[in-house]
């Protein structure tokens, strides 16, 4: 199993694994996945922020994409936020998730990101949220969504 960085090359993989998460997710609820606009997303992460993949016998089984971007309230200090972390089904229990989560963090810094900020949706699974305690992530924020 090898941790890389992402190519353009892996986006229709990439794209298919989102397809894949997207039903698991609160927000298939709200509107359906639209692929040229996820194959958009990977494609300025993969050029601009920070995307990992995990391959497994030549198979892609895992990702994790994040956004680096300026703090809200102060423009000169930067985040990075998570906009995608995935381990397909199959591949679960294997330490991916982990060493995705680990992996990114000096790529992260090489981009002047002081801090990360992951996602813990609702129906994440629980082990996600000890696996951020267990790697120093502290619980952050919450946020509620309505429809309008």
């Amino acid at each position: 199993m090898e941790i890389r960085k992402a190519t353009l090359a892996d986006v229709p993989v990439i794209v298919s694994m989102s397809a894949r998460f997207y039903p698991t997710t609160h927000y298939a609820d709200w509107c359906e996945m639209d692929e040229a606009s996820v194959a958009g997303l990977a494609t300025g992460l993969i050029e601009n922020d920070v995307f990992y993949v995990a391959e497994r016998d030549g198979e892609l089984v895992g990702m994790i994409g994040l956004m680096i971007a300026p703090f809200l309230f102060n423009q000169n200090r930067k985040f990075a936020v998570e906009i995608v972390w995935w381990v397909a089904p199959d591949a679960r229990g294997s330490r991916i998730a982990s060493q995705l989560l680990a992996v990114v963090e000096q790529p992260c810094r090489d981009a002047g990101a002081e801090r990360i900020q992951m996602v813990h949706m609702p129906n994440s699974p629980p082990q996600a949220a000890a696996l951020y305690r267990h790697a120093g992530y502290a619980e952050s924020e919450i946020s509620f969504t309505k429809d309008i």
